[in-house]
């Protein structure tokens, strides 16, 4: 598990072949906006049948988590939106996940890729984000 900073900040948290070897591992904070966890089951547990409470929640931002399935995503971060140099590139692989909290950032295919993206919404168009450089 490795945090990336940019300008002191903490924007991203990179998870390298997610697994658990125990029932289950929670990697982020109770306070992130998402909540990443490895489950390690056996086939007699099970997990209680539930539901989860309405609640007020205040979100600021958007935060992204990309897990990849094939290939090999690149993941660059930038320092500002005025300069288009990158200050840190992530190298994730099959099995990797990453949770983006914030900052500027962009991607690249290093090998033919498979990825999923998973984001809060709703999604508004042309009004989520500003593409830059």
């Amino acid at each position: 598990m490795k945090k990336i900073i940019i300008n002191n900040e903490y924007v991203a948290l990179v998870i390298k072949k997610i697994s658990t070897s125990e029932r289950i591992e929670f990697f982020t904070e109770p306070d992130d906006l998402f909540q990443i966890a490895a489950f390690s089951m056996n086939k007699s547990q099970n997990i209680q049948p539930h539901l989860h409470l309405d609640q007020s929640r205040s979100i600021k931002g958007t935060s992204e988590v990309l897990f990849v399935q094939k290939g090999e995503l690149l993941v660059n971060f930038y320092k500002n939106r005025i300069k288009n140099s990158i200050e840190k590139t992530v190298t994730l692989k099959k099995g990797d996940l990453i949770y983006i909290k914030c900052g500027i950032h962009g991607f690249e295919i290093g090998k033919d890729c498979e990825f999923i993206e998973i984001k809060q919404g709703p999604y508004i168009d042309g009004q989520d984000k500003i593409k830059l450089y």
